[in-house]
């Protein structure tokens, strides 16, 4: 026979099962936080930090690639103002290929706009791998100086062509401005003076007394600040770079012109109506009837020739 179960020893057996459920579930929680995951770098992790070393590192030949024409302003501009100069073209064929977290980017550097250029299947890539991919880039083609980096190196050449580019564009701007204040104050010229005389301008306030500085704020170096940074440029995807760059042939440019003229031809009708007719008046073909009457008094002029 069972013993019937009070309905007090019932209540007290379901709290004890309660109270070892919780008891297993702290020693499994205690139990994860014992098991130490292990991350395993990856080859994108290694190349980063091993071209970030060659980076920090100095070497005489950092800036082997750089011509020293880059390097002047003046002569900059001499130089691109010819869209078929050789910088350009030159360090457009220096291509660094790197496999990131995002895929695949495809980079170089055009001294132009002193700007990164790529291209990558993902629209969006986050600064930090542009500028991971950049250092890179900088170390293969021993072209640190292109690489801006206002902490570590602060005496870098190119800052300064950066600030004159700056300067150049505040002084247009500033010309701007003043020719529409000029313009501005021509308009009101004729504007009605108010008395203000009588009434108290809110515009000016009551001067306080400047507050003596502190020790502690004397003391503390100024922040370095960050003025001018890398300028990344997506161009596209990586379908729409093309490798193949073929010279263009003159010999077969001179036989189009000799053949179809300067202008290009898309269709045969094309062809034909560039080739010019002429009829000469000389030339000329005489009808049927014209023909026919001078058939006509030719034979009568033999006839009577006979006679």
């Amino acid at each position: 026979m069972k013993i019937p179960q009070s309905p007090f020893y019932r209540i007290v057996r379901l709290i004890f099962t309660y109270i070892y459920f919780i008891i297993q579930y702290i020693k499994s929680l205690n139990q994860k936080k014992q098991i130490v995951i292990e991350h395993v770098e990856t080859q994108y992790e290694k190349s980063c930090k091993k071209y970030a070393s060659f980076y920090a590192k100095k070497s005489d030949d950092e800036n082997s690639n750089i011509c020293d024409i880059l390097y002047d302003y003046d002569k900059r501009k001499e130089i691109f103002a010819d869209p078929t100069n050789i910088h350009e073209k030159q360090w457009k064929s220096r291509i660094l290929i790197e496999n990131t977290p995002r895929g695949n980017v495809m980079m170089y550097y055009n001294p132009y706009t002193l700007s990164y250029h790529y291209y990558s299947d993902e629209q969006i890539i986050p600064y930090k791998i542009l500028q991971q991919v950049a250092t890179k880039y900088v170390v293969m083609y021993r072209c640190k100086d292109f690489f801006v980096d206002m902490v570590e190196r602060p005496d870098n050449k190119i800052l300064d062509i950066f600030q004159k580019e700056e300067d150049s564009l505040k002084s247009k701007k500033m010309k701007v401005n003043d020719i529409t204040k000029c313009v501005n104050a021509h308009k009101d010229v004729f504007a009605s003076l108010k008395d203000y005389r009588g009434t108290e301008n809110p515009k000016i306030e009551k001067s306080t007394p400047s507050k003596p500085y502190s020790s502690t704020i004397l003391d503390k170096k100024p922040p370095v600040v960050i003025k001018f940074s890398n300028k990344f440029v997506r161009i596209g995807k990586m379908c729409e770079f093309n490798i193949i760059q073929k010279p263009v042939n003159k010999q077969i440019e001179t036989v189009n012109e000799m053949m179809f003229g300067e202008t290009p031809v898309n269709k045969v009708i094309d062809f034909f109506d560039d080739l010019e007719i002429v009829e000469h008046p000389e030339m000329e073909q005489p009808s049927s009837y014209k023909m026919f009457k001078n058939q006509q008094n030719n034979d009568l002029t033999s006839k009577l020739k006979t006679a």
